[in-house]
């Protein structure tokens, strides 16, 4: 996909990356001073937003899916 040409919201970009590096919904949500709520949701409409599926969500923690590993590229590049 090309990240560069996508108009980001920026506090769903920095929720994903925040996710990404703590590895679950809950400890973003406490890294972030955010309900887990909040970050699940900002997560879900920025998958929705770009159609594509970011995390595989598991029960203890996230893992990216190939999309999301390229978005985390991108987004540490930014």
């Amino acid at each position: 996909m090309n990240w560069k040409s996508i108009a980001f919201d920026w506090n769903q970009v920095r929720t994903f990356l925040v996710t990404a590096e703590e590895g679950s919904l809950s400890a973003a949500a406490r890294a972030l001073g955010m309900a887990q709520p909040t970050v699940s949701r900002q997560v879900t409409t920025l998958e929705e937003e770009l159609g594509v599926t970011l995390f595989e969500r598991g029960r203890r923690a996230t893992t990216l899916t190939k999309a999301g590993l390229e978005l985390l590229d991108h987004v540490r590049a930014m």
